[in-house]
């Protein structure tokens, strides 16, 4: 069995005090530490940030190169002169977005990707809108994507002489400006249909009118009218399109028939001569 020396109260008083100077110690180094590397930081920072900022506005991040991709309608010069890009620019204070909202605010742009590769150079990526069907009303002539933005407004020559469908439509549908997307539903539905046609029907379309979806109507080049309407059950008028105009053409032609009509749920409608 073991003895433990009995301890005086001053020896006791001695202790705790020790051990308190002790811990104020080991505050005061951590509290010491803990400034010290926060000064270190800070100059670290400052360092760092001075350097950076001397390094970002160097001419090492000028602007060298641009390049452009998936453009077709419109050129270089074109699309450079949208961007408002230069050549010597810091690369690194070109806004993306900002150079994507200019070029974006081109009719015929559908999308833009601007991406930075650094330390001098800029890639954009576009895709274009395709011209799907031009709408016509009195001497006003627009081509429109199959989407029904606007792309061009053009002449009576270069409407004659571009190869698409042609689609007459309302009078409110061809206020249009270049940019603005068709809200007309006679148009929505007559370029739903051309996305559907077979090229090989298209040829023997003459024009298509649609002043509204429900007398959207195909115009034959002999001069039949066949009254498709709305694009629900499209697919059904479709088959009967090709099984009676296309399959039967020698009679089913603007020779016997008046119309033909495809609009119902039932048989389509044959009015003969």
């Amino acid at each position: 069995m073991k003895w433990q020396v009995p301890v005086s109260p001053r020896e006791r008083t001695v202790k705790l005090a020790t051990r308190q100077i002790n811990a104020r110690r080991r505050r005061l180094r951590r509290s010491l530490k803990m400034t010290l590397i926060g000064i270190l930081f800070l100059a670290f920072a400052l360092f760092a940030g001075y350097g950076g900022n001397a390094l970002a506005n160097s001419a090492f991040f000028d602007l060298r190169e641009i390049r452009f991709e998936g453009s077709q309608a419109l050129t270089r010069d074109e699309l450079l002169a949208l961007s408002g890009l230069r050549i010597g620019a810091n690369l690194l204070r070109i806004s993306k977005d900002e150079v994507t909202e200019r070029i974006l605010a081109h009719p015929y742009i559908k999308t833009v990707e601007a991406r930075r590769i650094l330390p001098d150079k800029i890639l954009i990526a576009v895709t274009e809108r395709q011209p799907a069907a031009l709408i016509s009303y009195g001497q006003r002539h627009l081509a429109l994507d199959d989407e029904g933005s606007c792309l061009a407004e053009l002449d009576l020559a270069a409407a004659e002489s571009w190869a698409m469908p042609r689609i007459r439509c309302g009078p409110a549908a061809i206020q249009l400006l270049p940019g603005e997307k068709t809200e007309d539903e006679g148009v929505l539905a007559a370029i739903t249909l051309v996305g559907r046609l077979d090229p090989f029907f298209l040829e023997n379309i003459l024009e298509i009118d649609a002043p509204s979806a429900w007398e959207l109507t195909v115009i034959h080049l002999d001069g039949l009218p066949v009254h498709f309407g709305p694009p629900e059950n499209l697919p059904q008028k479709l088959q009967y399109y090709e099984d009676l105009l296309i399959k039967n053409k020698d009679e089913c032609n603007a020779n016997l028939l008046e119309y033909v009509d495809l609009r119902y749920d039932t048989q389509p409608i044959i009015k003969r001569k």
